[in-house]
């Protein structure tokens, strides 16, 4: 038998990185070759991955919501012959640390050198570190940082979460490829607010909020400008939708951004958007992020929390995110700033400026 690292492939043409979503294998399980074990994300697509030799899963040396280089040691397997290595690509540097010589600590597994790093601990501090068994494991380290931490410090720290990772994967990737723009307007708030009360009374088993009518309208304006409901492709093929996959912007009570989507939101009646918009809402505060590849309109509402003003950061590959400011007063009147951040590469400011202009009538002739 023959112990092998089964590496991240290669998948497409200039990926670098790609973030780790769930395993589907766990250690000691058997894996046949070409069978799906783990799935992942990259700027292009989720998608299962291969496994590419038979044999038995000895462990993870990363773990689901973690960000990997190309070529970057993703599992350790036991098979039947020693197989060849999968090699990265030939741009990508060996990421492998040198050895650390088996003192206290014996040997270090890639895992525990990845988190004695995260924790701030330097190579050549790792072989002085006791190891409760055969080799380092990051209960060591925990146990080590523990003796050595004084018993009252001036700060706490703690990992990030899974659903906040997938967010920084997602805004770093964003910001290496998006060409971003910035186009604003005033919406009258008035009709949005009767249209609301107007619906409450009728719909009394599950009443629409104002941002539901808001965000209706906004679907709706979808159907006359394509781009919005379009994605863009290696810069070279745009992607235009039968209808639109509206994401909607959802915090969570302990912070994270997670995205609620109502497919083909443009296609639905009144009382089934909000029915859609209302359960995904919920489900996304659970913890259930449901954005895709193929969400191509984000929406960000800060009504609540007195923001009157803000410009939102595009998160790719959606073509624009759109801000729904605070209400307020403005010449006898509520009105709502609404600020449009859009994918230049993609759609250009005339186009921005109608979609918002469409979206302005759609809220008029709310009835």
């Amino acid at each position: 038998m023959s112990v092998i690292d089964v590496l991240v492939p290669q998948m497409g043409e200039g990926l670098q990185e790609v973030l780790l979503v769930e395993f589907f294998k766990k250690p000691g399980e058997r894996i046949t070759r070409d069978e799906p074990f783990y799935s992942m994300e990259t700027d292009k697509a989720t998608m299962d991955v291969e496994c590419p030799h038979e044999g038995v899963l000895v462990e993870w040396l990363a773990a689901e919501g973690d960000t990997l280089a190309i070529g970057a040691p993703v599992c350790r397997m036991e098979v039947s012959v020693a197989a060849p290595e999968p090699t990265a690509a030939p741009s990508q540097p060996s990421l492998a640390p040198a050895e650390v010589p088996e003192e206290r600590g014996g040997w270090v597994p890639p895992r525990t050198r990845a988190y004695a790093k995260e924790k701030g601990i330097d190579e050549s501090v790792l072989a002085t570190i006791p190891a409760a068994s055969g080799k380092l494991m990051p209960a060591d380290i925990d146990a080590y940082l523990k003796a050595a931490t004084p018993t009252e410090t001036a700060y706490t720290e703690r990992p990030v979460s899974p659903q906040d990772k997938t967010f920084i994967y997602r805004l770093k990737r964003s910001a290496e490829q998006v060409i971003p723009a910035t186009a604003k307007r005033q919406l009258d708030w008035g009709p949005v607010r009767a249209y609301a009360d107007k619906k409450k009374a009728e719909l009394s088993e599950n009443p629409p909020s104002a941002f539901n009518c808001v965000a209706y309208a906004i679907a709706k304006a979808t159907a006359e400008h394509p781009k919005f409901r379009s994605t863009l492709l290696r810069e070279e093929v745009i992607r235009e939708h039968a209808h639109v996959n509206l994401g909607i912007a959802v915090a969570r009570p302990s912070g994270e951004l997670v995205v609620a989507v109502v497919s083909a939101a443009d296609s639905l009646s009144f009382e089934d958007f909000v029915a859609a918009s209302k359960g995904n809402i919920a489900l996304a505060r659970d913890g259930r992020d449901q954005a895709t590849e193929a969400t191509q309109l984000l929406l960000t509402y800060m009504g609540p929390y007195e923001i009157i003003d803000a410009v939102p950061v595009l998160v790719a590959p959606a073509a624009a995110v759109l801000f729904i400011g605070s209400p307020f007063e403005q010449g006898g009147k509520q009105v709502v700033n609404i600020v449009l951040t859009f994918d230049h590469r993609l759609v250009h400011g005339v186009e921005a400026a109608e979609f918002l202009r469409t979206i302005a009538r759609n809220v008029e002739s709310l009835e």
